[in-house]
């Protein structure tokens, strides 16, 4: 019976109540836990009924569904959370960009997902050449995980080798057209390989997306002065 329940819960996609929304999650929120959050919001909401509240709930649970995709999100679920990056409110941008790259770092297949985390912590410790392996084996295993060419252009870009990051960045985007950290990568490689005019456009793409990002805003500003 429990199992028939949660499927019927799961299919549910009927319209959420804010009020009810942040009634049910407030416990979980309260003591910042982020475990009980997630369980709270699998039990009772599917990742379709958060995203339309996204767009029709109040203020205070837009930011909390930015909080709770990036707990139970998936990949299909990202397009809400990337008009939230041109939210009038910063906190719900910033809160959108982190969800999002939580849902792209676990994207992968489960065997993918292994190699790829290994690999991480080695990119991490600035064994390069190490996490250049383990990204290419996850690719290898799931070719469709965007964030895992994402991290081997990084990987690629800190020793320096732009075109293989470049390559790597470009096959990112291709998986997933709104991913702004690897067109903003596409952006400091072309600059690197002195193709300004294709940096530039690079950068205007990752800003497009995402407006939040000084970073990007300031490299694009100084190159349009020269």
């Amino acid at each position: 019976m429990r199992g028939r329940q949660y499927a019927a819960v799961r299919m549910n996609t009927a319209a959420i109540e804010s009020t009810e929304f942040l009634h049910r999650v407030r416990p979980a929120l309260e003591r910042h836990d982020a475990e009980a959050l997630a369980a709270t919001v699998n039990t009772h909401w599917t990742p379709p009924q958060l995203c339309r509240l996204m767009r029709d709930g109040t203020h205070d649970a837009r930011k909390v569904v930015c909080l709770t995709l990036g707990l139970v999100g998936d990949i299909d679920c990202t397009s809400c959370l990337v008009k939230a990056l041109r939210d009038e409110d910063s906190q719900i941008n910033e809160l959108a960009e982190h969800a999002l790259w939580s849902i792209w770092f676990r994207s992968g297949s489960g065997r993918a997902m292994s190699s790829f985390t290994k690999a991480v912590t080695a990119l991490n410790d600035s064994k390069y050449d190490v996490a250049l392996d383990g990204f290419h084996e996850a690719v290898a295993i799931d070719p469709g995980f965007a964030e895992a060419f994402n991290q081997c252009a990084i990987a690629h870009y800190m020793l320096e080798q732009w075109k293989h990051a470049l390559d790597d960045c470009q096959a990112a985007v291709n998986i997933v057209p709104d991913h702004f950290g690897a067109w903003a990568g596409m952006g400091h490689c072309h600059v690197h390989l002195d193709q300004l005019d294709d940096a530039v456009s690079c950068y205007r793409q990752a800003l497009e997306i995402n407006p939040q990002m000084p970073g990007v805003a300031q490299a694009l500003a100084g190159l349009q002065r020269n």
